[in-house]
């Protein structure tokens, strides 16, 4: 493990010193990346049309969906990985590991033949609703060639996940950026030779896997050969451990796709392509503090793992205090000005067929506060395997989002999206986190270091 061995104040600079060197590394990859975002967004929306670029971001927004097919194997793999380099039982982890790969394989081929059969008995030009020729035309092959990318990548998303269990997401962010940069490449090269959708989803989301593959050549090649993965080592029982743990994973996946990235297809089903539109340029911009905060949060989940299962949940306190102040002094001043200014910007950075109105831009500020507060919390949590309470009131939260976001949409139009969201999330996520995190660290200051193996039951 990176920082098994010395002192617990020496664990403790080690795990600080990877989480700051993993959110340097991150700071100029996905700076790269949102730099490169928008400058795409104008050229894409451009060349696109407004009902194409809203299919565009339909389109993204299914993918998201998509994400939960791995059952939570890959969240429950990092939080396993974790602890078993924490234990430095390196046998067990390439176990996992290797069961992982196995799994997530499997997955990929079943969802694969399900979409072969399901995909042409679907309307996807109705379900995007879009009306041109040309945009009916490519609604099929866009959503396949994007689906297909994904599948893809399922298995190669282990390679990123141990190197978080093993702190070192710095690696990740630095070949993401490598992907980002040729994607763009790629985009600008279809739209020159004026190639149509599906070709730019392949632009932008092949590249990304390039990167990834890459990743897992260095990792298990070169860094950790010792944790190469082999399908000899894939295990049954290993498999089913891996499943339950990520079960609860998985139902916190559903949630959190059916209330964020099921807010596009509300717009496009209640308003229409254009407000879909003009819900994704708002977005993309008020990502920039969220990619702030999940710059300096993401990196302490694999390091709370490490610290609770050696027992220092002191070190995990402190630096939940020190993370909820760190991000809302990034989250509250940034949202203020993007609703502020936000309207000038996007006038200037996306023209006029995407403006939104500013109700739109209040709601998303208010949600830029409230998740981070929530993602502070959630990277404790997470680390400690205490899921089963996020997955319930994420589920809660979910149904009463997108039941909101239909209601006040058809009311307040695209607006009422993200008010949904925010209502939701306040009332069902926020309020019971703040009652359950002060019993979870009672919970875990009583319990000894060996008991955090306990917690890889759901």
């Amino acid at each position: 493990m990176p920082t098994s061995g010395g002192t617990a104040e020496a664990r403790s600079k080690e795990r600080y010193r990877r989480a700051t060197l993993t959110s340097a590394s991150a700071l100029g990859a996905r700076g790269l990346a949102l730099i490169l975002s928008l400058a795409t967004v104008p050229l894409t929306l451009n060349y696109l049309g407004p009902e194409r670029y809203g299919m565009w971001v339909t389109i993204s927004s299914v993918t998201a969906i998509l994400a939960i097919t791995d059952l939570g194997v890959g969240y429950g793999l990092l939080n396993a990985v974790t602890r078993a380099l924490a234990r430095g039982d390196q046998a067990a982890a390439r176990g996992q590991i290797s069961s992982a790969l196995a799994l997530l394989g499997l997955f990929a081929m079943a969802l694969a033949g399900v979409l072969l059969l399901v995909a042409p008995l679907v309307s996807w030009s109705s379900l995007l609703a879009v009306t041109s020729a040309r945009a009916s035309a490519e609604a099929a092959p866009a959503v396949a060639v994007w689906a297909a990318c994904f599948l893809v990548g399922m298995p190669l998303s282990v390679a990123s996940q141990v190197r978080w269990a093993r702190q070192e997401g710095y690696v990740v962010h630095l070949t993401a950026a490598a992907g980002s940069v040729a994607a763009v490449a790629a985009l600008l090269a279809a739209i020159t030779t004026e190639q149509g959708l599906p070709v730019l989803v392949v632009a932008m989301a092949g590249p990304p896997l390039l990167a990834s593959a890459a990743n897992g050549l260095l990792l298990f090649g070169r860094d950790a050969p010792e944790l190469r993965p082999s399908l000899a080592l894939s295990d049954r029982r290993a498999g089913l451990m891996l499943l339950r743990a990520g079960f609860l994973f998985f139902v916190l996946q559903i949630a959190m796709a059916v209330a964020f990235a099921s807010d596009a297809l509300v717009a496009t089903q209640v308003v229409g392509p254009e407000a879909a539109a003009q819900y994704g340029v708002t977005y993309r911009l008020f990502m920039i503090p969220m990619a702030l905060v999940s710059i300096g949060l993401t990196p302490l989940w694999p390091a709370y793992g490490e610290a609770i299962t050696r027992g220092d949940v002191g070190w995990a306190r402190t630096t939940l205090q020190r993370s909820l102040r760190a991000g809302l002094v990034v989250a509250v001043p940034t949202a203020g000005i993007l609703v502020a200014f936000g309207l000038p910007i996007i006038a200037a950075w996306a023209g006029p067929t995407a403006m939104p109105p500013f109700m739109l831009l209040v709601g998303f500020g208010i949600w830029v506060v409230l998740s981070t507060i929530g993602m502070c919390v959630a990277m404790l949590l997470n680390g400690a395997h205490e899921i089963r309470a996020q997955a319930v009131s994420a589920a809660v939260m979910a149904v009463a989002n997108l039941v909101l976001s239909i209601w006040l949409t058809a009311r307040m139009g695209v607006a009422g999206v993200i008010w949904g969201t925010v209502l939701a999330y306040g009332a069902f996520t926020l309020a019971p986190m703040a009652i359950y995190l002060p019993r979870v660290l009672r919970r875990l200051e009583l319990a000894p270091p060996s008991a955090s193996a306990a917690l890889d039951t759901p």
